[in-house]
């Protein structure tokens, strides 16, 4: 199975995302995204907004302020879109592999959240993000739209397109590991922040092992969606079950006794799925051997790096830093 021909050409020839470059895109994103999110929730609160024109004003701003960037960046810099982000072929066998991962390393995601919340919680009350109800399957298949395939596209676009580009100057795995990073910090999530983070970490190891962003597309619609379908489970359980019964709609509304009991029954259910996971990216090493391409330094990158090629990053972490430190603050004075 082949997405898309390979095209042949020198790396000689090739200009690539710089480190500058991609922490500029970056900082750009992140300031965007902040001003942006903040005017437009403000305005319409999740809780209050209709559901579809919610999921409307999410589809536009990930388009908008996470897609367009950085292929105005590429765009500008007359670099080859097709070469940079990856958008080669990839054999279904490899896509199977991929969707194997993401599959059973949901449970993994979904492990890491509850052990990471029941540790915030120790300090405070920690607040989990606030989505619409999603009841109908109209509903079901807008969000589905919004919320996965459109962050798979301009997400992947930015951060496995450009951004894991820019870091490769230092080599795969540094470029894997400050990519998922990144990816983790830009959604701005304390209580979801570190199995964002194992994610992004996964997603652009699958990118760079098949040399072909489809991979890294596949991994993060299939968890999206699966967080969406839950949610929309959820739903449906709590109209069977009727308005004398509330179900959980995440970690937060889960009194102490049940989020231990619901951690328990979700390590077992992790346990299995590790299992599961370690055999998908056994055989997935074994058949991306030797696939793995990283870009050679281009002649100015030979000089070594500057300072000034690390501020928009520096820049980028004061502002995430302060923007969790606020959250933090306003876990601890919940309590209070």
């Amino acid at each position: 199975m082949s997405l898309c021909d390979d095209e042949r050409i020198d790396d000689g020839q090739q200009r690539w995302p710089t480190v500058l470059g991609s922490n500029s895109l970056y900082l750009i994103v992140l300031v965007l995204m902040i001003a942006i999110s903040s005017i437009v929730f403000d305005l319409f609160s999740p809780k209050s907004m209709n559901t579809e024109r919610w999921l409307i004003a999410t589809l536009i701003m990930e388009v908008a302020v996470i897609g367009i960037p950085p292929l105005i960046y590429l765009l500008v810099s007359k670099m080859n879109i097709k070469r940079v982000a990856r958008i080669n072929g990839i054999r279904g066998v490899e896509l199977l592999l991929v969707l194997g991962m993401a599959v059973f390393g949901y449970a993994i995601v979904g492990f890491i959240n509850m052990l990471w919340y029941s540790i915030l919680s120790r300090i405070g009350n920690p607040v989990e993000p606030v989505f619409p109800p999603i009841k109908t399957g109209r509903q079901y298949m807008m969000a589905i739209i919004a919320m996965a395939v459109t962050p798979a596209l301009v997400e992947e676009f930015l951060f496995r397109g450009v951004i894991l580009r820019g870091y490769e100057r230092f080599g795969a795995l540094t470029a894997i590991v400050v990519s998922g990073v990144l990816f983790g910090l830009l959604h701005l999530n304390l209580v979801n922040l570190p199995a964002i983070i194992f994610l992004g970490i996964m997603i652009s190891y699958v990118v760079v092992r098949t040399n072909s962003i489809f991979a890294g597309v596949l991994y993060h619609f299939t968890q999206n969606a699966l967080s969406i379908s839950f949610l929309f489970l959820q739903e449906f359980a709590q109209r069977y079950l009727g308005d004398g019964i509330a179900v959980p709609e995440n970690v937060e509304q889960m009194p102490p006794e049940l989020l231990a009991a619901a951690m328990a029954v979700w390590g077992i259910i992790t346990f299995f799925c590790l299992g599961l996971f370690v055999a998908c990216v056994t055989s997935f090493n074994r058949i991306t051997y030797g696939k793995e391409s990283v870009r050679s330094l281009m002649f100015d990158e030979m000089k070594g790096l500057s300072i000034k090629d690390m501020l928009p990053a520096i820049a980028s972490g004061v502002i995430v830093i302060a923007y969790l430190c606020v959250e933090v603050v306003a876990m601890i004075k919940s309590v209070r």
